[in-house]
């Protein structure tokens, strides 16, 4: 269970990232139906998740400028905005207002979400324990990911909009655990004194895990933000409920989950490209069922089922790789721009709602199947070399 394994601090990260997770987790899976309450077509739709995942990723290259040691301030600050804002879908009129919140909701939500991944895994100094614990972290946090829309699909006769302003207090209920991230619970991984705490994005790239690691997050994230965005739309199409496709958006997640809980318990991992070249070959297999579920709604179903499990091991390695393998002035560099690395199929979302609106899904679907295939070629193409160690890392 990781009690008595990780810190105290890491605990605290962890409950708070939890509440922090849940939200996003809400936001990402609620899109389309918010969408849905203000009229907006599947265009419109796409674009308000594009909007709202590029923010997000946009995000984090500000997340470079800040050092480690101002996470904690910047954290507490974007939660308070983030449950100010959430609760306003209550009383907006038409599209310019619902966009401009998605836009401001983003960014914070990249804020907020960065600054825990930077800090997870930042409460011990040893590079093997700040693996375990950057396990322990995206294993427990992900629990969220499970309970968020299973609960919305719980609620969800309340209104959407209603649910916004009730899930909102969880934003104020996450600062006192990063506040008390201070004296005994302080982070221990820090920049070196004098630092500015961020580095170029190109040096990243000369660590070849984490070409694999962005690489993996483009293949997944193509029907994994198809399902987020269209999710409650298509399923609509094939003859399910809303309530039905949040739960199976909880079922999703229950593969997320338990992948990560796997990789917590291999961790610390040498090798990481095997499980890098498998979370892109359960991507292209979800994304080939969705392209089938117009046959029947067995591979929409199936998709769903599948879809979570290249999350739980991409974005789990992928962070613990941005985290643990890089010097402590770089990892604020590292951690925002992978994070905002996953991010960036979220722009092709309006024109997957474009082009269903004109050819149709079942057309659409196979066409981003195709291009989930090429991602497929190109993470096969990285052939393993051997890593040099960073110093300091």
């Amino acid at each position: 269970m990781d009690f008595g394994v990780i810190s105290g601090a890491e605990w605290l990260i962890i409950v708070a990232a939890f509440l922090g997770r849940f939200l996003l987790q809400f936001y990402q899976t609620s899109i389309g139906s918010l969408g849905l309450a203000f009229g907006m077509n599947k265009f419109e739709v796409g674009i308000g998740f594009a909007l709202f995942t590029v923010m997000f990723a946009v995000a984090a290259f500000l997340m470079r400028s800040f050092k480690p040691s101002q996470l904690r301030f910047v954290e507490m600050i974007s939660l308070a905005l983030l449950g100010i804002t959430m609760p306003l879908y209550t009383v907006a009129h038409g599209f310019l207002e619902v966009y401009s919140l998605m836009i401001v909701d983003g960014f914070i939500t990249g804020l907020v979400m960065d600054s825990f991944m930077t800090m997870a895994g930042m409460a011990s100094m040893e590079q093997s324990k700040r693996q375990v614990e950057q396990a322990a972290f995206s294993f427990w946090v992900s629990l969220a990911l499970i309970i968020a829309p299973f609960v919305t699909g719980y609620i969800l006769g309340l209104g959407i909009k209603k649910i916004f302003l009730i899930f909102s207090v969880m934003a104020f209920a996450a600062i006192p655990f990063v506040y008390l991230l201070r004296g005994r619970y302080s982070l221990k991984y820090m920049e070196a004194k004098g630092h500015t705490g961020s580095t170029s994005i190109s040096s990243l790239f000369r660590n070849r895990q984490f070409n694999w690691a962005v690489i993996a997050a483009f293949a997944y994230t193509i029907p994994f933000f198809i399902i987020f965005s269209y999710g409650v739309i298509y399923g609509s199409v094939l003859g399910l409920s809303a309530s039905t496709v949040f739960y199976l958006f909880a079922a999703m997640f229950v593969g997320d989950v338990v992948t990560r809980f796997i990789i917590r318990l291999k961790s610390p991992i040498q090798n990481r490209r095997p499980y890098m070249v498998f979370a892109v070959t359960i991507a292209l297999l979800s994304a080939i069922f969705l392209a089938l579920s117009s046959v029947s709604v067995a591979f929409f179903v199936i998709a769903f089922l599948i879809a979570g499990i290249p999350d739980g091991i991409a974005w789990t390695l992928g962070l613990q790789i941005a985290n643990t393998t890089f010097k402590p002035e770089e990892i604020g560099t590292s951690t925002s721009f992978f994070s905002s690395s996953m991010m960036i199929m979220s722009v092709l979302m309006p024109l997957v709602g474009y082009m269903a609106s004109v050819m149709g899904f079942t057309t659409t679907l196979w066409i981003f199947a195709a291009i989930t295939a090429a991602f497929f070629i190109w993470e096969l193409a990285l052939r393993p070399a051997k890593d040099v160690p960073v110093k300091g890392a």
